[in-house]
């Protein structure tokens, strides 16, 4: 009933090949009958509690069937907060455009089967119940709230149960950091503030690139862009951190740098400004954003919408996301169509699966150009990454275009990779083609000349924040660390790659990176510096003072750290 009622045959025909969807289904099935197993006996030793259990059940079985034959996905998060805010115009929208019969015959069903259940006797094995309770507890808790449990492959009940908790949950500011600077939120954004996409692309290599000199054609889109003056790659641009989990939550919050204390946590984020300056908000990702919880710090009051990979593929995994060009045409076009003739203005962040390992894995087979791919991370592999990502970009770019002429798209990608295998594993390490980066910014046509001025400037990844809070009027209300490029980028610029920072690998070394881009590597372990000569070690406290100052300022509640 829950799969060719609730949802459609069509919708299990798209799924069920993701291991996803089997693990999370099969679990949930299980905590449903778990409780179900519990709930024998109820009508007669618990007559109230029966019948709300019978309500709630038949409201989240309506719920999820009504929305579904609306969205083709179940109840998420955000429609909670929704209902919440305007339950009239919840009940409106439906009454507009949703089903009502096949709705009230899921509910009936539903309640109905439920009803039959908890009149049957109940065990006499007490010790049986508790122990089935207790294990669909546990199990319930596992993939409501563990970061690979997907509410819309699980049974209706749970998934419902699971978002709801979530939305419960929705506004929890983490007790062990200081709370969020207050904002001032406007009614409506300032004058001629354009609409901003952010795209984040994945383990790309810039030496890939055709439009940075690689002598193959991997980015022929972005190659005629440049020609015709649609697009600036900047030449000497760095990631923020070697590692998705440090420099994705660095880009959408402006900061570089180490954080061993976990400031990340305390300042505003993209989209707490944007909502501030009128903006309408959202977050589409071809990954896992749950993965290690990424998503706690962004997904908040100020984010309007959120899709991530699970919502476009059945199979998403740490490695393997959402195809991009599906990500772009089920979840990024819609909701750009949505905002047309809307008085607000938007920003948009896309992230992408882009051309993480597996490479082979990251693009449809008859999509590749290059070929034969001698293994899943050979040349050939990663290639055919670089010219999907050239065309999911300049498809991207069309459709927001379409939508607002003159806003402003910025990609890079989150950090570099090592292509052939001479760096160390997943590309923890500060060579050059984990550090040198892309960044590439589509301004309108009144502004490109400005960007082009910076082609060369030393510029990094968190330059992008500082630009979009330039676009929408709002000064900083807490320090930054990067520059706007609308203004001149001083030609002795230092910037910080690392990983040293509270999400996961909280690893005590980073890079010093001159305009050159040569660097100095620190370790706060060690307490050393190995200078650019790649042989030299010196004490920390040996280093010039005015480096050491850019360190030391989030060094002081680090023990063991002069």
């Amino acid at each position: 009933m829950d799969l060719f009622l609730v949802r459609d045959f069509s919708w299990v025909l798209d799924n069920f090949r993701g291991k996803r969807f089997w693990v999370n289904f099969a679990l949930s099935a299980f905590v449903f009958w778990a409780l179900l197993f519990n709930l024998r006996g109820y009508w007669e030793r618990h007559r109230k509690i029966a019948m709300g259990l019978l309500v709630v059940c038949a409201a989240a079985y309506f719920a999820q069937s009504a929305y579904f034959g609306i969205y083709r996905k179940f109840v998420t998060v955000f429609d909670f907060r929704f209902f919440v805010g305007d339950p009239l115009m919840t009940v409106e929208l439906w009454l507009e455009h949703g089903e009502k019969l096949r709705p009230a015959i899921a509910a009936v069903l539903a309640s109905s089967m439920l009803c039959w259940v908890m009149h049957q006797p109940a065990s006499p094995r007490r010790w049986l119940r508790w122990t089935k309770g207790g294990l669909g507890t546990a199990i319930f808790l596992l993939v409501t709230l563990n970061w690979y449990g997907a509410p819309h492959f699980q049974l209706a009940p749970i998934a419902y149960a699971g978002n709801l908790i979530s939305a419960v949950e929705f506004n929890y500011n983490r007790e062990d950091y200081p709370p969020k600077p207050e904002l001032t939120y406007r009614e409506q954004a300032a004058d001629k503030a354009p609409s901003m996409v952010m795209v984040i692309g994945e383990s790309l290599n810039v030496d890939h690139m055709q439009i940075y000199g690689y002598p193959r054609e991997t980015t022929p889109n972005l190659v005629r862009l440049e020609q015709s003056n649609q697009v600036v790659a900047l030449k000497n641009a760095v990631s923020i951190g070697p590692r998705t989990l440090c420099s994705v939550p660095y880009m959408m919050t402006g900061l570089q740098g180490i954080d061993p204390n976990g400031v990340i946590y305390s300042v505003p984020t993209i989209f707490n400004y944007a909502k501030s300056a009128g903006y309408n908000t959202a977050l589409i990702t071809a990954q896992d954003f749950q993965w290690r919880n990424v998503d706690k710090i962004f997904v908040d009051q100020d984010m309007d919408h959120f899709e991530q990979g699970v919502n476009f593929s059945p199979d998403v995994s740490v490695s393997v996301g959402a195809d991009d060009r599906v990500v772009l045409e089920k979840g990024v076009k819609p909701w750009l169509h949505r905002q047309q003739g809307g008085a607000a203005p938007f920003m948009l962040v896309v992230q992408m699966s882009g051309s993480h390992t597996p490479f082979s894995r990251q693009v449809p087979a008859e999509m590749k150009q290059f070929l034969p791919e001698e293994n899943p991370n050979s040349i050939n592999a990663y290639d055919n990454t670089v010219w999907y990502t050239d065309l999911v970009l300049s498809e991207l770019l069309q459709a927001v275009r379409a939508q607002a002429p003159d806003a402003w798209i910025f990609y890079s990608s989150d950090h570099g990779e090592h292509v052939t295998g001479k760096g160390g594993a997943f590309h923890g390490d500060f060579m050059d083609e984990v550090t040198h980066n892309s960044l590439l910014v589509f301004p309108p046509e009144s502004a490109f000349e400005i960007i082009r001025a910076q082609e060369q400037a030393p510029v990094s990844q968190a330059d992008i924040f500082a630009t979009m809070l330039e676009l929408m009027q709002v000064e900083p209300v807490s320090p930054i660390d990067g520059m706007s490029l609308l203004q001149p980028i001083p030609d002795d610029r230092l910037r910080v790659v690392t990983a040293f920072m509270k999400t996961l690998h909280n690893d005590p070394r980073a890079a010093l990176i001159f305009p050159d881009r040569s660097l100095y590597e620190v370790d706060f372990e060690r307490r050393n510096v190995r200078l650019a000569d790649g042989e030299t070690v010196i004490p920390y406290t040996e280093l010039d003072a005015d480096y050491r100052a850019i360190f030391d300022r989030r060094l002081e509640r680090q023990e063991g750290i002069e």
